[in-house]
């Protein structure tokens, strides 16, 4: 079992933006380590009913709120890393987005080549009135002289890379890999694309002279996961096999409607390319067994301890027991508080808590929970985490909720003094 780390001298999360207007809502939180800030971003374009507004009114809402948004966390447009686009229905939105998109990432001095690497899923909000919500993932330098972000971009998957350097340590985040087929009339089987996928993983890390061993946290969505979701485990086992991934990563595993609509099954991932004086471990808690015991190639968390922060990624977690078993069934209200133990439980072997999660994605199987959930989460004290609440099927058709976080715990920096505590310049 891991120890827990309870000796960290950390600072704690600012919370700058619990944004509970009128017309929207969101949550913007900041956090400093030695070389970084590091600010998280949810923003609903939309609370209540707002007919007047069509998706491009919601687009245009979110992204004139953005800068306003970052500046509160001390970054800009120009440090946003990577976006997560929940869609209520992209198939007629998509152009619209990505026009919106540029147009105000260039306003703020963005060039198209340079936009964030973005996930497109769709996923409705879970309130009836969004057609779209946002995450964002921006990161600050504290010395510009150590950082660099290198994009690039892969026609063959329409998939983009960014690579950034932090005091020489290079973080890659991979986004929308899919496996679709070059015959615009047969985009391949289920199994056929899910085993391109991989292969397609495979070239896209080579590119950077990486390894899917290098690989700490994914995320694979499939169209149909009530149909697919053990051929997708089986494609899995086997390139994991064929790579010698043996440290499974941290990895949610979700139904969601892809872009482009031919593909059906789509991977993002995260791999660290250099982990000397990194500690990385698996993340273990009394109430969940391992999912590789039931034939699922994933860990529960996975933990990064590096020697400024230790960053804790919680896989997609359920109403599930520490044999495996789904409990619960049929009941929301149980379901989300198990759920909500679990996750509770793997922060807790590290030393952590809600307190130090930066980011949360809520899957619900029925957005009828919704007011069900956000109760929920006012009991457990969960009020200021960016947290997005989106419909859709999870790993088992009996589950009825699943939740996914991220955790940063910032150390004091190398030279024994706090971490700055004020936005950089």
């Amino acid at each position: 079992m891991t120890q827990a780390t309870t000796e960290i001298e950390r600072t704690p999360l600012r919370i700058h933006c619990p944004c509970e207007k009128d017309t929207c809502s969101g949550e913007v939180v900041s956090l400093d380590s030695e070389f970084t800030r590091e600010v998280y971003v949810r923003c609903a374009p939309v609370l209540g009913p707002t007919p007047e507004l069509d998706f491009e009114g919601q687009a245009r809402r979110f992204y004139g709120c953005l800068p306003g948004l970052l500046e509160q966390g001390g970054a800009d447009m120009s440090h946003v890393v990577w976006e997560r686009a929940f869609f209520e229905n992209f198939a007629e939105d998509m152009d619209s987005f990505r026009r919106v998109q540029k147009e105000v990432y260039g306003a703020a001095g963005v060039a198209a080549e340079q936009l964030p690497a973005t996930t497109y899923l769709q996923q409705p909000p879970a309130r009836a009135a969004q057609k779209i919500e946002h995450q964002i993932h921006a990161i600050v330098p504290k010395d510009p002289e150590s950082y660099s972000v290198e994009t690039s971009y892969d026609e063959a998957t329409d998939t983009t890379a960014k690579l950034v350097t932090i005091d020489g340590r290079r973080h890659l985040y991979i986004t929308d890999i899919n496996g679709i087929s070059d015959d615009p009339d047969n985009p391949g089987t289920f199994r056929e694309q899910s085993d391109r996928m991989f292969v397609n993983c495979e070239r896209l890390l080579a590119k950077f002279g990486a390894k899917f061993t290098d690989v700490y946290r994914t995320w694979c969505y499939l169209v149909d996961i009530d149909r697919d979701y053990a051929e997708f485990n089986l494609s899995r086992n086997v390139f994991f096999a064929k790579e010698g991934v043996t440290l499974l990563p941290a990895s949610t595993g979700i139904q969601s409607i892809l872009w482009p609509l031919r593909a059906l099954v789509g991977l993002d991932l995260y791999a660290l390319l250099d982990t000397d004086g990194v500690n990385i471990e698996r993340m273990y808690t009394p109430t969940l067994n391992e999912a590789d015991e039931y034939g699922s190639a994933f860990s529960r968390g996975m933990k990064l301890d590096f020697p400024e922060k230790v960053v804790l990624h919680i896989s997609g977690t359920a109403s599930v027991d520490e044999k495996g078993a789904t409990v619960h069934l049929d009941d929301p209200y149980k379901q989300i508080e198990r759920m909500l133990l679990n996750v509770k439980e793997l922060l807790a072997a590290q030393g952590s808590s809600f307190e130090d999660v930066t980011q949360i994605a809520t899957f619900l199987k029925d957005a009828e929970y919704l007011e069900m959930y956000e109760q929920i989460l006012k009991d457990w004290g969960i009020r200021h985490v960016p947290n997005t609440l989106v419909e859709t099927g999870v790993c088992r058709p009996e589950l009825l909720c699943e939740l996914e976080a991220i955790a940063i715990l910032p150390k004091e920096s190398s030279n024994g003094k706090p971490v700055a505590a004020e936005p950089p310049k």
